[in-house]
């Protein structure tokens, strides 16, 4: 969750509300306003990666929207906050980082060597070293992530070989186990992987939905279903042109009553530094994500592995 108080306001706008149907513009510089979300609806959206000159420091980019008012009458309210999250006892720039039990202040973060590590502020852990393959994770918070001895969060890893993978993290320790293989090959082409929402299928089962972009330009959905993983499906989003993100990902957006709703932000950032924000967004659980234009909102996030 972004704290409200940590972000700078680049800029509210004179823009009406955006209809998800309406695409977002894609503006001439870096420097535009942040653009406005969906009418009613409350949207964040974070990432955080090493940075590349200081080993240990960790940068983030946040992007969020707000319905509310203006002094110039009913209005909304956007910010992007570009900014570095101080580890200095961190000691080196993270291959891939994961939240930690759905908290955005905890993060579990692997070492190029394989070493991984729980990151609490200043303070870093070593939990094993077995991690060295581990080249990019997103976690989905399954059950109350504030009862710390029933509450259940994953982590889904694609490896350097391939691999994809779900572990379950530990609430007691710092730790993750139940390593539980998804599918063995295939996954090495994906660059960003990001989890957006759970749906329930016609089996009853709960099953994860994730976005990813590949390297052939692909944006692709990813269905997982957590009682049998290995029957994972997908569906190709786009075709084309989001080859070069090297990483995003997915936030998301509740309505006024605070339930979460099946339209999110993404973050995407290329190699160069650039951060782009899209809005996808499901008419029904099982229907194709649209997906609106981009809006370059910030330049110079760049991260520091390039494994």
């Amino acid at each position: 969750m972004i704290n409200r108080r940590s972000l700078a306001k680049i800029a509210a706008g004179a823009l009406s509300a955006l209809a998800l149907a309406a695409p977002l513009s894609t503006p001439a510089s870096a420097y535009e306003p942040a653009p406005e979300g969906p009418a009613g609806l409350t949207c964040n959206a974070d990432m955080k990666r090493g940075d590349p000159e200081f080993p240990g420091l960790l940068r983030g980019v946040q992007y969020a929207y707000w319905p509310g008012s203006n002094e110039g009458g009913p209005g909304v309210d956007a910010f992007v906050n570009l900014n570095p999250v101080h580890h200095t006892n961190l000691g080196f720039n993270p291959k891939a980082l994961v939240e930690k039990n759905g908290y955005d202040s905890l993060l579990y973060a692997t070492n190029p060597d394989g070493t991984l590590y729980v990151v609490d502020g200043y303070e870093s852990t070593v939990v094993n070293n077995t991690w060295a393959g581990i080249r990019t994770m997103t976690d989905v918070v399954v059950t109350d992530k504030y009862d710390s001895a029933t509450g259940v969060t994953y982590t889904y890893a694609i490896t350097d070989q391939g691999a994809l993978y779900r572990y379950t993290q530990s609430q007691a320790t710092a730790n993750m186990f139940g390593r539980v293989q998804v599918s063995p090959r295939g996954w090495w082409p994906l660059k960003g992987f990001s989890y957006w929402m759970t749906k329930t299928l016609s089996n009853g089962d709960q099953a994860d939905i994730f976005l990813s972009n590949a390297s052939d330009g692909r944006l692709l959905e990813y269905t997982i279903p957590r009682a049998t993983p290995t029957n994972w499906s997908s569906k190709v989003v786009r075709s084309s042109t989001w080859q070069n993100f090297v990483s995003f990902s997915v936030g998301n957006c509740t309505d006024a009553n605070g339930n979460r709703t099946r339209t999110a932000p993404l973050l995407a950032t290329t190699k160069a530094g650039d951060v782009w924000l899209y809005y996808v967004s499901k008419s029904t659980p099982d229907a194709l994500p649209a997906v609106t234009n981009g809006t370059r909102i910030a330049t110079g996030f760049t991260n520091s592995y390039d494994g």
